[in-house]
């Protein structure tokens, strides 16, 4: 069965998806919205504050366009101008994947089918600057036990 990658065929510059995206957050609610970016200069996530019950809660939005490079990719030799190229597309489809992930938890949410930090938890960004979901991992998604020792 061949997997289902969304949005292989967009020819949306990733600067415009971004600037969809944060039109997305600013018109939903978000307080604040900041870019991360890679050594190279690529954008690594998107940074955005949502307040919810009377305090600002910071998520972070990642896109993994190496992922998306390896399943449209993989295996194939490339010269280096054209995987360059071939980087590019894959960091475009990455971004407009994000989009349409956001679209729909965003219609989920105003349409009270999920509450907003049902949503996004996983994307809370912890004290120690790790998501909320990579601690979880870290920690092999055992709770903390909170019992008195």
């Amino acid at each position: 069965m061949k997997k289902l990658i969304k949005n292989y065929t967009t020819d949306v510059p990733v600067e415009r998806t971004i600037a969809e995206i944060q039109s997305i957050l600013s018109q939903n609610g978000a307080r604040g919205i900041a870019l991360e970016y890679h050594e190279n200069g690529l954008i690594k996530d998107i940074f955005f504050k949502i307040r919810l019950h009377e305090k600002e809660l910071p998520f972070r939005l990642p896109s993994k366009p190496a992922n998306v490079y390896a399943a449209l990719f993989a295996g194939m030799q490339y010269e280096q101008r054209l995987r360059n190229e071939r980087m590019k597309k894959a960091e475009a489809i990455a971004w407009r994947i994000c989009k349409s992930w956001l679209e729909a938890q965003i219609t989920l949410i105003n349409l009270e089918q999920a509450k907003l930090e049902e949503v996004f938890l996983p994307y809370l960004v912890m004290p120690s600057n790790k998501t909320l979901f990579e601690s979880m991992e870290q920690n092999h998604f055992l709770l903390p036990d909170k019992r008195a020792s």
